[in-house]
């Protein structure tokens, strides 16, 4: 549950009124620099009250792209080659957010419940494959192939939709779809240092995270969540699973690392885990704020800026013609893939005007 923006002018309105009366027993000067303060205040307010939908997409696009930068210092930078370790970090900071959140009824989700386990057992199996894959192959690749080659869960949404949802896709949506993972195989030809290893992670992380996005449309009608319950399922019920796969992989490793006391793995660490709970408040309140059209697009500009950023900030690219021209040719494919959502939608519009 969004806090509401009545309520909070209201509190505002009060706090400013009840200051007044303060200064009022003091002088009038006293009185008169109030009231400039309180326009001040109230402008204020009412220019991120006008502009809330640009804030939030501007949040959802920074957190994105940030969080995938935090990742990869944490992995390679410094070392901590444990990503089962860093998903148990961001799954409990997360449930630490949603129980705050709640407390203070921000949001609001319903309580833990065996018939809800159940029913969303499978989806929670999927979620927790999808983040440990995908950490573990943003420790083997470098982070322009790694946005590249993600692409493909598109193409697997979309057919997966077909099979499962009966769901028919435009002949140039596909077009555009096939284009982006064509570029991003271009790319991975021309990236000498390829990790077969973890293009494989990737390739996996690509079926789990299509198969998630697929299946998570399917439990919120079926059990009524929103978004903060079904990432609360998800975290708790993946919980015990990662605790364990962290122990029997990861736990010699863990007792000897010898960079916790670094300041900046511990920021990093810090902030990889919080945003990965801001990330999904984000892509919540973008949805809530925002049309799926203003997501799509802030989506793709993340992505072509976490390509250019990944070319040159862990000198782990070796540049070649293949990769560039893979690059661009995925990125232009996501553009266009943009361009078709936005016809639909104008199209939507003009037909309900009507």
């Amino acid at each position: 549950m969004v806090p509401n923006n009545n309520s909070q002018e209201k509190e505002l309105s009060i706090s400013i009124d009840s200051g007044s009366s303060l200064n009022n027993s003091i002088g009038l000067n006293n009185n008169n620099n109030n009231n400039v303060k309180e326009k001040e205040i109230v402008s204020i307010y009412d220019i991120i009250d006008k502009n809330k939908g640009f804030l939030v997409a501007l949040g959802y696009g920074v957190t994105s792209v940030s969080i995938t930068f935090f990742n990869k210092a944490v992995l390679n930078y410094y070392g901590f080659n444990y990503s089962n370790a860093l998903t148990l970090g961001q799954m409990v900071f997360s449930l630490f957010f949603l129980h705050f959140l709640k407390l203070f009824k921000y949001i609001n989700y319903p309580d833990l419940d065996y018939n809800l386990c159940k029913k969303l057992f499978s989806l929670s199996t999927l979620f927790i494959l999808m983040v440990v894959s995908g950490l573990a192959a943003l420790a083997k690749t470098n982070v322009p192939l790694f946005s590249a080659l993600r692409r493909l869960s598109t193409l697997i949404v979309i057919a997966g939709e077909k099979v499962l949802l009966g769901k028919v896709t435009p002949a140039n949506e596909i077009q555009s779809v096939v284009l982006m993972v064509v570029g991003a195989m271009i790319a991975g030809w021309g990236d000498v240092t390829f990790d077969f290893v973890g293009s494989l992670y990737i390739l996996f992380n690509c079926f789990v995270t299509a198969g998630y996005l697929i299946y998570i449309a399917k439990k919120s009608q079926e059990t009524g969540l929103n978004t903060f319950g079904l990432m609360f399922y998800c975290n708790i019920l993946s919980l015990p699973a990662t605790i364990l796969l962290t122990l029997l992989t990861e736990g010699k490793g863990l007792l000897t690392f010898e960079g916790y006391s670094n300041l900046g793995f511990q920021f990093c660490f810090l902030m990889s885990s919080v945003q990965a709970f801001l990330l999904n408040y984000f892509i919540f309140l973008c949805s809530t704020y925002n049309s799926p059209l203003t997501t799509s697009i802030t989506g793709q500009i993340k992505s072509v800026l976490q390509t250019v950023i990944g070319l040159f900030m862990f000198n782990d690219v070796v540049l070649s013609l293949l990769l560039i021209y893979g690059l661009l040719l995925s990125t232009a494919a996501s553009f266009w893939y943009t361009f078709i959502k936005y016809s639909q939608t104008l199209n939507k519009q003009r037909s309900q005007n009507k």
